[in-house]
């Protein structure tokens, strides 16, 4: 008999306790390339690639939640940005330097905690 209530808890315990998460990895690389005919004395031609990308900064980053229930949901955002040109992070050197947060949605609001994208970047 304890072992049917304890396994009649358990699932009840399990079906009531899953949440749904999810993480993705996403990016943009925005870039083009240069070609300029008679560039040298000799009549020389240059590719290249320009040190200025396209209209977008190149990034990369991860971002994640977590369903926690009640109209909560925990998440995070690291972001990375980089130079195509050369493979350097942007941002200082800090890997992630565009964003990297935690927080939690509400039906109260948003608080977030750490480096965040603003309108200033």
């Amino acid at each position: 008999m304890k072992r049917r209530l304890i396994a009649a808890l358990l699932l009840v315990v399990s079906a009531t306790a899953s949440a749904q998460s999810s993480v993705t990895l996403y990016g943009i690389v925005d870039t083009g390339l240069s070609y300029y005919n008679n560039a040298t004395s000799h009549g020389g031609s240059f590719v290249g690639m320009p040190s200025l990308t396209g209209e977008l900064p190149s990034r990369w980053g991860v971002r994640g939640y977590e369903d926690l229930g009640g109209g909560y949901k925990a998440f995070f955002v690291l972001e990375s940005g980089f130079q195509v040109n050369t493979g350097l992070t942007g941002y200082g050197g800090r890997i992630f330097g565009r964003q990297a947060n935690v927080g939690v949605n509400s039906p109260y609001g948003t608080l977030t905690l750490g480096r965040q994208m603003n309108m200033t970047l």
